[in-house]
């Protein structure tokens, strides 16, 4: 009885001095502002469009992703997000507007971009908490050589290195190509983007093998899929899409295409399923601790009429303005994080 109750209370403990981060994902499909880019595919997102793309359209879309990011912030009681990966974002425009957004302003999230060449002007971003994110380089990597896509581009692979909590880690924000043709015929393009990704992580690695990593992204892939798999990470996701969840439905099937994953060497704690071993050594200050991953969904964010009901909400039912979010559910992996400010008396 007595060791019972000492593993109950030390799993208090652990609950009380652990501080959650927030890591997320989230396609926002189509966002756009609503002047024309030179070089870039944007006339469906103007005014004069069928969709009649307007200020106050891009506003409501503003607000809706902002909303998401804030009521993922508050998961776990976090204050905020730490890190929130984007794609389909059309400039820099898009994300100065979003981040000045009233619902989460006073948070302070800056942003990383670069344009890619892609016709669609759609690349990825990541937005970061300047109180758990320092970060100290960044580059987008092109998915272009000698024998691939010299015919037309596609998005970028955003690479940045900081820190998180004090803990250097190396985040690798993806959008990789969709399956335009049919998930066969466009494989080869999804398995050599795992390539260029996995070159990545093993450059890293040559100079620092105990290196961590943060892999996000929609991959137009799930889970068990063979490009996902070359990449030789933990995928947290993994067991939801056994148990059927999706972030992306498509002809009444669910696909988690949205995923973060992690390098095997992230300490994982399941506190919510096991209790901590008392005579292990305790965790250093602002050690981060994988805890479990999330499909973030609410009501709001789910369709509730139409040929999509059931699926996430997005922007337009073709050219018929809904207000939604986007055709994509957002994700996220909590991390838990002793908290080195306030150790336990």
């Amino acid at each position: 009885m007595r060791n019972i109750f000492i593993l109950l209370l030390f799993s208090c403990m652990i609950e009380l001095n652990a501080q959650p981060i927030i890591i997320g994902f989230y396609n926002c499909e189509n966002f756009y502002d609503t002047t024309n880019q030179l070089h870039v595919i944007d006339e469906d997102f103007l005014p004069n469009s069928g969709k009649e793309y307007n200020s106050a359209a891009f506003e409501i879309k503003s607000k809706r992703i902002a909303r998401v990011i804030l009521n993922m912030g508050l998961l776990d009681h976090a204050e905020g997000i730490g890190l929130m990966g984007l794609a389909e974002i059309e400039n820099k425009i898009v994300l100065n507007n979003l981040l000045e957004n009233p619902l989460i302003r006073k948070y302070h999230y800056k942003f990383i971009h670069f344009d890619s060449k892609d016709p669609r002007g759609v690349d990825v971003a990541l937005i970061y908490n300047p109180l758990y994110f320092t970060p100290y380089q960044y580059k987008p990597v092109t998915l272009t050589d000698d024998t691939h896509f010299n015919n037309y581009a596609t998005r970028d692979i955003l690479y940045v290195k900081g820190l998180l909590n004090n803990i250097w880690v190396h985040i690798l924000v993806n959008h990789w190509p969709s399956r335009r043709g049919g998930e066969s015929s466009s494989i080869s393009k999804r398995i050599w983007a795992a390539s260029v990704c996995k070159k990545i992580i093993d450059s890293v690695q040559l100079t620092d093998p105990t290196a961590k990593f943060i892999v996000m992204g929609d991959f137009n892939d799930n889970p068990d899929n063979k490009s996902i798999q070359l990449l030789n990470l933990l995928n947290p996701f993994l067991p939801l899409y056994k148990k059927g969840m999706g972030s992306i439905a498509f002809r009444d099937s669910w696909n988690l295409f949205d995923q973060i994953l992690v390098s095997p060497n992230w300490a994982s704690s399941k506190s919510s399923e096991t209790l901590p071993n008392p005579s292990a050594p305790p965790l250093p200050l602002n050690t981060l601790t994988y805890y479990k991953p999330i499909i973030y969904t609410n009501p709001d964010l789910i369709e509730t009429q139409g040929k999509y009901r059931g699926y996430p909400k997005r922007t337009y039912d073709g050219d018929q303005f809904r207000g939604g979010y986007s055709d994509h559910f957002p994700v996220a992996l909590i991390f838990k994080a002793k908290n080195a400010e306030k150790p336990l008396k």
